[in-house]
């Protein structure tokens, strides 16, 4: 235990390195060579160029060094393939108050995604976010992009917990910020059973339009587009169901296609 850890809370014990079958290991970067590396990896996945969408090795040491994580997946000839980072952070409110650590972002090469990677670069991060007293672990996404969703939601079992608008001082930038708990009491990521049960009880008529939602006082099912949408009324019509959804006390807890064209979000509302 170093100086800038927590009393871990309590929980299964989370592995802060992880082998994938090719050979990858996923596990925290602390070598200046790999830092500089996972800041070029950055950039060359976002096709950032802007001074203002940049990171560097500076920032991501003082990360380590100060209660934060950086993680990466390097392969066999230690190449960085994949890189997430993040920080901790307190919520204070009295109803709840605890530590959990904020994941700013998780990047994997091109030809690298689709195979788990990103996966174990989460579980990577959480288990050193926990070491570090971390009880949760938060992060954003684009609500307009329904694999990320899926993802997040499906993949991991986070469940969506705010909507905000403009999130990244612009338009464009809506996000949904997902809770995920390291503690052992989130529930298993939804199943594909467990959403169509959801649909079936809840579809009074067939899903068949962007913006369509179907709900009762404790559930709700909203379709969207399966790729982001360009359309400008389709996407002020998503931007009111989310507000509206989470304004209501729904949390999301699944997305994943229904057609080659639409994808289902479902909600929840906790009793």
């Amino acid at each position: 235990m170093t100086d800038q850890d927590a009393a871990a809370p309590e929980g299964p014990a989370l592995a802060e390195s992880l082998t994938l079958e090719d050979g990858t290991t996923v596990r925290s970067l602390t070598d200046n060579a790999e830092l500089e590396a996972a800041c070029r990896l950055y950039r060359d996945v976002f096709s950032y160029s802007g001074e203002d969408q940049g990171i560097n090795a500076r920032l991501l040491k003082n990360l380590l060094t100060y209660g934060g994580t950086v993680v990466g997946a390097v392969d066999p000839a230690g190449v960085v393939r994949g890189m997430a980072f993040g920080w901790t952070a307190v919520d204070t409110s009295t109803e709840d108050p605890h530590i959990y650590h904020f994941s700013q972002a998780a990047v994997v090469s091109q030809d690298l995604q689709g195979q788990g990677v990103g996966r174990a670069l989460k579980n990577v991060q959480a288990a050193v976010a926990h070491r570090q007293g971390a009880s949760r672990m938060r992060w954003t996404y684009n609500p307009m992009i329904s694999r990320n969703a899926h993802f997040n939601l499906d993949v991991l079992g986070a469940q969506g917990r705010w909507f905000t608008k403009d999130a990244l001082a612009g338009p464009g930038t809506d996000r949904i910020t997902v809770e995920w708990r390291l503690d052992g009491s989130a529930a298993e990521p939804a199943s594909s059973a467990a959403a169509e049960n959801l649909e079936a009880a809840l579809s009074d008529e067939e899903l068949t339009e962007p913006g369509q939602i179907q709900m009762r006082p404790d559930a709700a099912l909203l379709v969207v587009p399966a790729q982001q949408p360009t359309d400008e009324q389709v996407i002020g019509l998503l931007r009111t169901r989310f507000s509206d959804l989470f304004e209501h006390g729904f949390m999301a807890t699944s997305c994943h296609r229904i057609t080659e064209d639409l994808a289902v979000y479902s909600f929840l509302r906790p009793a």
